[in-house]
């Protein structure tokens, strides 16, 4: 009697009886069409939302299989019709609508092709979905797969957008040979500057709404389903359809979201306003509803996930002051080789809520990371001009990915707070030059360090550090390389020439990052040493040197500098540069100065200095003059 019933639908479906279908024809036991019987000419139907949250039927005539586009995997040609697609072509957001041929479940709507001049569709084949279901699911959802940041990277400021974005970048490769997926990324509340740095790298990106009444959106095969990146006062989700629904288990997609296997995603309802009629690539805007499971997998044929199942989230507060008040309170998926990105651009989508991402402006970022076990790390930066704010984003970027990505340990990151604090215009002051009240000293004494500093748009002023000479310094020349905090860290990197082997050594590293706004001179000496485990053996003697050269280990790294003192003073404001005192140590007989070149023998303390480096290029990198050993 089923079957007769099923068999009667279906001839009543072509002349406009159940045009709101909301599930498939057939239960979920149903035959399905296999690959081997597809053949040109073939038609059947689709089911997908173009408008609200039924699913609507659009007509489908098979042009081909294409055999092995990869080793075992076969795609279907079809073209689409009906419901505006002569017009529109494959929508973004279609990926995974479900389609038929003679009442049996064919496969899912994947991909298409920018600026085609009809709606031709690439279908996975539900054998290959149907696979998904073996996989088990994951045990834990902090499994690491992203790509490693060094520490350098940490200071060198050297990041783009394309960097940060990339993770994000997958789905555009999603089909064969240029094609690009069906899936739509969907934000609400991000503000238009932000939302355009996205589309420029995701492509298919539309402003979202968040559903009136989701307690009636049920998930079927047709429905519009989303998969949920940032939740709370901002919203981002990638947003496709449901192939198939057995019981709690929800096939979708047609393609891989990422391709990375196990992973924990929320997974929401979606509800369909319009379609928006595109020449380069047409899409839906939808409303969000509300998180009702969790995709599970993640591979080439798809995405699976369980209606009622769990994904946790990381809880993140962005606090914004200085010219507003205002805090967000969001929620980011725990998704190693996304999480970074995510922070990122959460970070500066509520600065452009609250007020402005762009412009001329000074930042002061605060940012505080729970790491679980390992207990909290606190990061303070200061960042002008007109990338402020990008230069903010990157910086978190940094520190998330490096925590989350690390070559050590599997980190949990439980919570990030963030404080942004904004200033309506720059304010780094330019660091011009240095001078000691002695230059010829002996272990012990103690001088006074003045900078000379230019003020951002205002006039020069100066700041002084006392430093005590170390006593155990040797003979001869000792520099202090005087400047910005990232630009000391940067020259510190280049002499100790450390890289952690453990991540409570990194912890430690990251723990003596300095601010902009931290003026730092860091005395710096010739020592024959060696980097060893990730720790630092300045002067060592010449034959504990040779038998770790001769070891077979390669961990060993010669150091021909040392440093032997750091100070460190808090301006009021950033400051920018970094510059060479050079001082001579002598420990026995009378101290008596040598006149500088030009100079009188009683000028002969005046400033022995390189020069200071230039105040950052068009990019907003920041200076980072490397230590000069042949100098030292």
């Amino acid at each position: 009697m089923h079957r007769i019933l099923c068999s009667l639908l279906m001839l009543l479906l072509p002349i406009g009886i159940g045009a709101g279908i909301t599930t498939s024809p057939l239960a979920a036991e149903e035959e399905l069409f296999p690959l081997e019987s597809v053949r040109p000419g073939l038609t059947g139907y689709g089911l997908s939302v173009f408008e609200g949250a039924e699913p609507e039927r659009f007509e489908v005539e098979i042009l081909g299989v294409w055999r092995n586009t990869q080793p075992s995997t076969s795609v279907i040609l079809a073209r689409l019709s009906g419901k505006g697609l002569e017009a529109t072509g494959v929508v973004a957001g279609m990926s995974g609508s479900p389609v038929y041929v003679d009442g049996r479940l064919l496969g899912a709507v994947a991909f298409s092709w920018l600026f085609a001049n009809e709606a031709v569709a690439g279908i996975t084949p539900i054998e290959q979905m149907r696979r998904l279901s073996a996989w088990a699911p994951p045990v834990s959802s902090s499994v690491a797969y992203g790509a490693p940041l060094e520490l350098r990277d940490l200071v060198s400021g050297s990041l783009s957008w394309q960097q940060v974005l990339e993770p994000m970048r997958s789905l555009q490769g999603a089909g064969p040979e240029s094609a690009v997926s069906g899936v739509q990324w969907s934000t609400v509340g991000f503000g238009s500057a932000t939302q355009r740095k996205l589309a420029v790298e995701l492509g298919s990106l539309a402003p979202a709404g968040l559903a009136s009444d989701t307690g009636d959106l049920e998930l079927a095969a047709g429905s519009s389903v989303a998969g949920v990146l940032v939740d709370g006062d901002l919203r981002l989700a990638v947003t496709g359809t449901v192939t198939e629904r057995r019981g709690d288990e929800i096939l979708a997609f047609g393609h891989p979201f990422l391709g990375v296997g196990p992973l924990r995603l929320p997974m929401a309802t979606s509800e369909v306003v319009t379609v928006f009629s595109s020449r380069m690539s047409s899409f839906k805007i939808t409303n969000l509803g509300a998180v009702v499971g969790a995709f599970e997998m993640d591979r080439a044929a798809g995405i699976r996930g369980r209606v009622g199942a769990e994904a946790p989230m990381t809880p993140l507060i962005v606090r914004i002051s200085g010219l507003v008040d205002r805090e967000f309170e969001l929620r980011v998926a725990r998704l190693p080789l996304l999480t970074p990105t995510l922070v990122a651009i959460s970070a500066l989508g509520s600065l452009e809520a609250a007020s402005q991402s762009t412009g001329s402006q000074g930042l002061d970022l605060r940012a505080r990371f729970d790491l679980a076990e390992w207990g909290e790390l606190e990061i303070r930066q200061s960042f002008d001009g007109e990338l402020a704010s990008q230069e903010a984003a990157f910086y978190l970027f940094a520190f998330t990915s490096f925590f989350l990505n690390n070559r050590f340990e599997n980190v949990s990151l439980d919570s990030i707070e963030i404080e942004l604090i904004q200033y309506a215009e720059p304010r780094t002051a330019r660091l011009v030059g240095a001078h000691v009240s002695q230059t010829l000293v002996r272990p012990g004494d103690r001088i006074e360090l003045v900078v000379d500093l230019q003020a951002y748009r205002g006039g020069a002023f100066r700041a002084s550090l006392s430093l005590d000479v170390p006593t155990g310094l040797p003979e001869g020349r000792y520099s202090l390389l005087v400047g910005d905090g990232i630009s000391v860290d940067v020259a510190r990197l280049e002499v100790e020439k450390t890289e952690p082997q453990t991540f409570l050594q990194a912890l430690r590293f990251l723990r003596s990052f300095h601010s902009r706004r931290e003026l730092v001179a860091l005395g710096v000496f010739r020592g024959e040493g060696l980097s060893v485990g990730g720790e630092v053996l300045p002067q060592l003697p010449a034959s504990v040197r040779s038998l770790w050269s001769a070891a077979p280990s390669s961990s060993a790294t010669p150091l021909h500098l040392a440093v032997a003192q750091e100070s460190v003073i808090e301006l009021d404001l950033p400051v920018e540069g970094i510059v060479r005192v050079d001082l001579k140590v002598q420990r026995e007989g009378p101290l008596k100065e040598e006149p500088a070149a030009g100079d009188s023998p009683a000028t002969g303390r005046e400033l022995h200095q390189s020069a200071p480096t230039s105040p950052g290029g068009e990019d907003g990198s920041h200076p980072n003059r490397q230590p000069d050993e042949e100098l030292m």
